[in-house]
């Protein structure tokens, strides 16, 4: 490029004078229009030494750049990350799908976020949430199936295997892991690569807001359905805390459990949780997303997760049978009108327990048999503290007379569901004292410490036994049944006593003397009689 001749301060002057004046032409006050800075000139061969010069052009404020709007969250994109989720069970070496739930891909390499009934119906905490004792009993699946959408009009394709990550009963939930295709063949979860959906704030949420469901309700065929609505209001659970819940105006049924429920940016903010108090009515009810946080990061960390809802009982639970009575007293669950037994034409039975050892917020199972036949069942969080002199159940039909026969209510509590508390009755009949034989348990200690003595022994003896003669000369014929403690102590004795007789007894551990005495049973005793021993060196 050529150089630039620099120009003379007397072209300078005539340059700006010729501006001015151009400027009064064009009226005193117009903006000419701006125009680019244009390039340097070259300099021309000239007979006289010339030069041209530019002014400097201000350059015209730049608009602040207008930010890139956030990309709208399609439906599209939303059914991409829904799945339907198949419960398989090995049937002669065949899996059957025994039920479906829905879930939502929330990580690219394959976590899914769903309902524990759907995944775990067996995590603690769930039989309680919902009062369904069939919970209890059921089994976990031999396979989780994972079906991708393809097409919105197209049923889902079964594509993954997956297996429980984490779990929470209290909370119905529950994250999956995928693991494999469905032959079995190992996946890469960093290679994955899913379409997945980002968890919101469901603390940020307001009546009103907009909420996007999506999932594969049972009613709605076997594609992909989606409903929208908009925030009811929010629910309240004990343990959990508020806004557990958040109740909403759309249609979530049962297929709908564990699917997606999102705002209107495209984040998930609650997990449909089809739910028995929904059946009769038109709001249904979404699990806030901000209680699903602890599992995700357990699942993410491939790390254990305790749920802090499930209460863990002492393993001492105990109940005592007080009485059968014709009603009890709401405040304290006290009897009203003792009764022995029932005649025929009433309309419930009550029995009355004392209990100890028992934990708020174990879940307790009490059941209710006439005759073979289950009659009712409830699972309950215990609410009634350690211990106490009354705990009613009752079992009624409606407000029709019971059917006559022989009733029995066996009581279920801890983490374990054991037995510990059974009791019987008549309705119909003569209405005389209570039936059946009775259980014997309890706990022995040291007399001096109060410790639990493990390995000791509680013999029972034939009601005609010579109690003297036997610690003499014991014989195995001569015992009618025994029994030893465990590591707390505790004992229970196998066989029931017949009520009208009276056993000899005998308590003994090594290095302990025997602590020996009889055993009235009668009709006056309760179902299970609890008898606390002592030993003493």
């Amino acid at each position: 490029m050529m150089n630039q001749q620099r120009p003379t301060k007397r072209w300078l002057v005539l340059f700006v004078s010729l501006l001015f004046l151009s400027g009064l032409a064009c009226k005193l006050g117009s903006t000419p229009e701006a125009t680019p800075t244009p390039a340097a000139i070259q300099a021309t061969p000239e007979p006289a030494p010339t030069g041209t010069a530019v002014l400097p052009t201000p350059i015209p404020d730049q608009p602040e750049p207008t930010p890139e709007p956030e990309p709208e969250i399609t439906i599209e994109q939303l059914q991409a990350a829904t799945v339907q989720i198949f419960a398989k069970f090995n049937n002669r070496g065949r899996l059957q799908t025994q039920w479906t739930g829905s879930g939502t891909i929330i990580s690219p390499d394959g976590l899914v976020l769903t309902n524990a009934h759907v995944a775990a119906p067996k995590a603690a905490g769930l039989a309680v949430l919902y009062n369904d004792p069939e919970l209890l009993f059921s089994e976990e699946p031999d396979a989780l199936v994972v079906a991708l959408v393809e097409r919105a009009d197209a049923p889902p394709v079964e594509t993954y295997l997956a297996e429980v990550a984490v779990a929470d009963g209290t909370l119905d939930l529950a994250v999956i892991r995928i693991v494999s295709t469905l032959d079995g063949s190992p996946v890469d979860a960093a290679g994955l690569n899913l379409p997945f959906v980002e968890l919101g704030d469901s603390d940020t949420i307001s009546l009103g807001d907009e909420v996007r469901v999506l999932g594969f309700p049972g009613a709605g065929g076997e594609t992909i359905t989606f409903t929208r609505g908009d925030v009811a209001g929010f629910e309240s659970q004990d343990l959990v805390g508020n806004r557990a819940w958040i109740k909403t105006d759309t249609t979530v049924s049962p297929g709908n459990s564990g699917g997606l429920g999102a705002n209107a940016a495209g984040q998930i903010v609650g997990v449909p949780s089809f739910v028995q108090e929904a059946l009769g009515g038109a709001i249904n009810r979404l699990r806030a997303i901000n209680f699903a946080l602890p599992l995700v990061d357990a699942a993410r960390q491939d790390a254990a997760y305790d749920s802090p809802y499930v209460m863990v009982g002492s393993g001492k639970e105990k109940l005592a049978l007080v009485t059968w009575a014709e009603d009890f007293q709401e405040e304290d669950g006290c009897p009203i009108n003792p009764v022995d037994a029932y005649p025929s034409g009433v309309l419930a039975t009550v029995a009355i327990f004392k209990y100890e050892g028992m934990t708020d917020g174990e879940q307790t199972l009490v059941g209710w048999f006439n005759g073979d036949d289950l009659v009712l069942a409830n699972v309950i969080s215990w609410s009634g503290g350690n211990k106490g002199e009354c705990f009613a159940t009752y079992v009624h039909n409606y407000g029709d007379p019971l059917p006559e026969g022989t009733y029995t209510v066996e009581v279920y509590a801890g983490t374990d569901l054991g037995l510990i508390a059974t009791a019987e009755t008549t309705v119909g009949g003569a209405g005389t004292a209570v039936s059946g034989g009775v259980q014997m348990q309890g706990q022995i200690t040291d007399v001096d410490t109060g410790k639990p003595i493990e390995g000791a022994v509680v013999f029972v003896l034939n009601p005609d036994v010579d109690l003297d003669a036997w610690l003499d000369d014991p014989q195995d014929d001569d015992i009618y049944t025994l029994a030893d403690t465990d590591a707390n102590g505790d004992y229970a004795l196998p066989d029931l006593l017949e009520r009208g007789f009276v056993y000899p007894g005998v308590a003994a551990a090594r290095g302990y003397r025997p602590n020996d005495g009889n055993l009235d049973i009668n009709n006056e005793d309760p179902e299970i009689l609890v008898i606390d021993l002592q030993l003493s060196k």
